[in-house]
């Protein structure tokens, strides 16, 4: 097994963009991405050494602590994943501008591709698992028509969607930005308050004269504190969940995203946001690119589940 505390910064930064930017497509998780490249288990013992009683068992010898909970590792993959959002968010703030019907397109895909590859790894099912299945999808529904959740930017609500959405990380095939978007600030909290910062950043650093909204800064720190504490309070128990009941967790993640998947429709986000923009004769086209985009995201999540299958097996040879 490699040893991940003497890989190289570069190495470690590239895996952290990486997993940065998987974080913010809905329908695919930064701990799927960890598992397939080797060091979610390292990810997760590095997670829960970070802990009062390691420190205070450590206090007197702080470089002690920090070996302890591999902070090299941890400090160099969040600082490729902080680097990612503000990269990552001009991309899809440009796209869900100029094509907002195609990218909710690849998010239906990436999603469909997910409970898709959840629903594979069902093998037999029990009267619990039934009822967890039942219990999970009549949520999701009742989530998916009553009121859709609009744009909250009230800081306890923004402290709670950075505690909860960081199961991502911690519970591969959950994606934490799906949760945003069922709670309503995906764009908020992914897109605009980034972009403000990276606007803020540009006029102390360039001197340019970018609009900054002071709101939206105190969205982002609070969206930070609350996924920094949710990871490192949740990251034990969740990984423990999902090491001790895995199947169970997977028929309440397919009965929660199968029932809320009317809220992730293409059609119905595009009417929501839609600024009347585009011509009839775009959306008509649009509609089958976005049809297409659908097929192919799933096309590729099929193909990359085949290839973690594929290493699995060579690596027990």
């Amino acid at each position: 097994m490699k040893d991940w505390n003497k890989s190289l910064f570069i190495e470690i930064f590239l895996h952290g963009l990486i997993m940065g930017t998987i974080n913010k497509l809905p329908g695919i998780s930064g701990g799927l991405y960890a598992i397939i490249v080797g060091f979610y288990d390292h990810l997760m013992m590095s997670l829960k050494k970070i802990g009062l009683r390691n420190f205070i068992n450590s206090k007197k010898q702080i470089t002690l602590f920090f070996n302890e909970i591999n902070s090299f590792f941890l400090f160099t993959l969040s600082l490729g994943m902080i680097v990612s959002y503000f990269t990552t968010s001009k991309i899809l703030d440009y796209f869900l501008d100029n094509f907002q019907l195609q990218v909710w397109g690849c998010f239906f895909g990436l999603i469909l591709g997910s409970v898709f590859l959840l629903v594979k790894k069902i093998n037999n099912i029990d009267k619990i698992k039934t009822l967890i299945l039942i219990s999970s999808f009549t949520i999701g529904l009742v989530v998916s028509f009553i009121d859709p959740m609009t744009e909250n930017r009230n800081l306890i609500f923004i402290f709670f969607c950075g505690y909860i959405s960081i199961c991502g990380i911690t519970i591969p095939g959950l994606s934490g930005s799906f949760i945003l978007i069922v709670l309503g600030n995906y764009k908020l909290l992914l897109v605009d308050s980034v972009n403000n910062f990276y606007n803020l950043m540009s006029n102390l650093l360039v001197g340019t004269n970018f609009q900054v909204s002071e709101i939206l800064l105190y969205v982002l720190i609070t969206f930070f504190l609350g996924s920094v504490i949710g990871l490192i309070s949740l990251s034990r128990f969740l990984s423990f969940i999902s090491r001790k009941y895995p199947r169970h967790l997977n028929f309440m993640i397919i009965g929660f995203v199968v029932g809320t998947l009317p809220i992730v429709w293409p059609w119905n986000q595009f009417k929501q946001f839609d600024n009347n923009r585009h011509s009839i004769e775009y959306l008509n086209l649009g509609d089958l690119y976005t049809v297409l985009i659908i097929l192919i995201v799933l096309f590729l999540m099929i193909l990359t589940d085949n290839y973690v299958k594929n290493k699995k097996v060579r690596s027990n040879w």
